[in-house]
């Protein structure tokens, strides 16, 4: 019985994650309390499974994300917070100078996000709806309550200072022998 538990959990995990993940990502502010999240959400339907028989639940997907909305409103109740930050408006960057930086071949996906997830928690769930599930910039706004053009600086701002500290670690690397790089 365990080992068919685990399997089912395993396979529902792995149908449901993306979405509860996607979830998490808009309505929580960074990226070390959505991975917190995620594992609390996740551990709570295992041990809901263990509880009940798993055909008692109708549908697990909406039952995880009751779970996760569950978390949500616990951790904004517990900071004693119910708004979302307020973003004051920045400069706005030009499409052509936001796609060129974009396609630069030298930001790496997963060392620019290893480097979001310890900065600001923002700029990191814009990057995830945009890059990693391939949301588009209005959506993105959408979903996260902010204008396009707030988006759009953020990306462009975050893309060019990655840009930068990328070029940075090459010319020290090139002067100091460090192979390490930023990253």
């Amino acid at each position: 019985m365990n080992n068919e538990l685990n399997e089912f959990f395993t396979s529902v995990y792995n149908r449901t994650y993306d979405y509860i993940y996607k979830f998490l990502t808009v309505k929580l502010d960074s990226a070390e309390i959505i991975q917190d999240a995620v594992q609390s959400v996740y551990l709570d339907y295992y041990k809901a499974l263990i509880a009940k028989d798993p055909s008692g639940i109708r549908n697990h997907k909406h039952y995880i994300l009751k779970i996760a909305k569950a978390y949500v409103a616990d951790y904004y109740d517990a900071k004693g917070d119910t708004a979302m930050e307020n973003i004051d408006e920045i400069e706005v960057a030009d499409d052509k100078t936001l796609e060129r930086l974009e396609n630069d071949v030298s930001l790496d996906f997963d060392n620019v996000m290893s480097r979001l997830r310890k900065g600001d928690g923002l700029t990191y769930r814009i990057f995830v709806l945009h890059y990693q599930y391939d949301y588009t910039i209005k959506k993105t706004a959408s979903l996260l309550g902010l204008s396009q053009s707030t988006v759009k600086s953020r990306i462009y701002r975050t893309l060019e200072q990655l840009r930068n500290a990328y070029k940075e670690a090459e010319k020290n690397e090139y002067f100091t022998g460090n192979e390490k790089g930023i990253l």
